[in-house]
């Protein structure tokens, strides 16, 4: 159950799985064209719903990479913050 929690986690890997649900939303329809697959509600269905859950990864991965970079440029920030503060025992004056 916890592997299951860490994907939730990485927005990397969230990308990654919207990328191939966009991409199978993709390619279904196309084989459909082609005649290599025949066309049925449900698979319609099914490809509509693979190309709305990938643009929602997408989003959720973009949100969580600004939220990681957005966290990262934080503790820089107060680090350098932090290291460009005066001495306070004085010596240095």
């Amino acid at each position: 159950m916890m592997n299951d929690m860490n994907f939730l986690n990485s927005p990397r890997k969230l990308f990654w799985a919207g990328v191939v649900c966009v991409v199978l939303g993709f390619v279904l329809p196309f084989l459909i064209v082609l005649d290599f697959v025949e066309n049925t509600f449900a698979l319609t269905f099914f490809i509509y719903t693979l190309q709305l859950v990938g643009m929602i990864l997408g989003v959720m991965a973009g949100a969580g990479l600004a939220l990681e970079n957005r966290r990262k440029d934080k503790a820089k920030r107060k680090e350098k913050e932090e290291d460009d503060q005066e001495s306070t025992t004085g010596w240095m004056e």
